[in-house]
């Protein structure tokens, strides 16, 4: 922290909660101090010294009034006080310390709350010099009475000394306060740019997620409905528009199903669980799949509800798209811990073991897998095919 601000005006985000707040309680301790010694004066000196006594602590007082008490509040306000004003205040409270001193001896108890506050309202480097000037002030004085110098010189010097090295310390735990309040708040500023910029990926990432589930469901349903549409509408033959039409209802149940489950997964996160069941039981009707349930049906996380139904939906356009006319069941297992749901059918066949060139069941396990859940192939040429899925519940 730069020294050439006063304790009253360092420029910190502490400053004013921390001075102004005590500010009272230094101008207290300054009243009382003023008091007692006044006391002390009257007491002990005769009429002429407590009358000089009194004088000069009445123009200290005057003093920091007029300029000192300014300095302290132009501090609070964030205001920068010349540093001439500043230096002219310090030495004017050392030129008026010195007469004090100089009238009654018991005034110079006045010397503890005059370095407080001195150390409190101007750089404490610049303020060593008067310490330790304000700390002799006893020794001039017993020099001008005429009482011996040496034997006061000691006391002098240590007092000087701790005067210095209480400054010194009391600014080093301040400076060490502000590094760790500016460091706190540096820290907590990273903390919210990380967590602004994670809340900019996750929605990143969520869009992006969203125009897929989009892309390879709604989008592509509503472009079969319009084809079929346009089928309809250019076929003369009756049967052949029934047919068009079974098939548009089929993909817009198909589609509704799914657009269901992806609603109920856009829902806050204190959004009530969903049964899956239905959405699959409109999947099969559509698909022309038999479906049965074993166990008693429960409500599923709306993100494993929508995995769980996308999933399906894939291993339904699988079976339509390669084992077409095959005959087609679905079966949803509800266990202690895990749902499964079993799809199978009685076409061709295939061999899992060969790569294939498609994205559906790849897409489909990843899907799985992400949820903690297990995916399982069983099928062989000529022997139909079954998938097993499982997710946690």
């Amino acid at each position: 922290m730069p020294d050439h601000f006063s304790l009253a005006e360092q420029p910190h985000p502490m400053r004013q909660h921390a001075w102004s707040r005590n500010f009272r309680y230094w101008e207290c301790f300054f009243a009382v101090s003023i008091v007692v010694v006044s006391v002390l004066v009257w007491r002990a000196a005769d009429l002429a010294g407590a009358l000089s006594a009194s004088g000069w602590i009445a123009a200290l007082v005057l003093w920091y009034l007029v300029l000192g008490r300014r300095i302290i509040t132009a501090g609070f306000t964030g205001r920068q006080t010349d540093s001439r004003i500043v230096h002219l205040y310090r030495l004017g409270v050392l030129a008026l310390f010195i007469p004090l001193g100089l009238s009654e001896s018991e005034s110079l108890a006045l010397l503890i709350p005059i370095i407080a506050h001195l150390y409190w309202l101007v750089p404490w480097r610049p303020t060593v010099p008067v310490m330790v000037a304000l700390n002799f002030v006893p020794v001039l004085v017993r020099a001008i009475e005429g009482e011996p110098v040496l034997q006061a010189v000691p006391a002098c010097t240590v007092a000087a000394i701790l005067s210095v090295a209480f400054g010194t310390f009391i600014h080093r735990i301040i400076d060490q306060s502000v590094d760790r309040y500016e460091l706190i708040e540096e820290l907590k500023a990273s903390r919210a740019e990380v967590e602004r910029l994670s809340h900019e990926a996750g929605v990143a990432s969520e869009r992006r997620r969203l125009s897929a589930e989009l892309h390879d469901t709604v989008t592509q349903g509503l472009s079969s409905i319009v084809m079929l549409s346009q089928a309809v509408r250019a076929s003369k033959d009756a049967g052949q528009r029934g047919e068009h039409l079974d098939l548009i209802e089929q993909t817009a149940r198909a589609n509704l199903a799914e657009t269901r489950a992806m609603v109920e997964t856009l829902a806050t996160d204190d959004a009530p669980e969903v049964r899956a069941d239905t959405a699959l039981a409109e999947l099969a009707e559509a698909a022309g799949a038999g479906f049965e349930v074993d166990g008693e049906p429960r409500h599923l996380a709306p993100a494993t509800a929508v995995a769980l139904v996308r999933a399906v939906q894939e291993l339904l356009r699988n079976v339509d798209k390669h084992a077409s006319g095959a005959l087609v069941r679905m079966r949803v297992q509800y266990r202690e811990s895990e749902v499964v749901v079993l799809v199978s059918d009685d076409g061709p066949g295939f061999d899992p073991s060969v790569p294939s060139s498609g994205f559906g069941l790849v897409g489909t396990r990843n899907r799985i897998v992400g949820l903690g859940g297990g995916f399982a192939v069983e099928s062989a040429p000529g022997q139909g095919a079954m998938v097993r899925l499982e997710v946690p519940a």
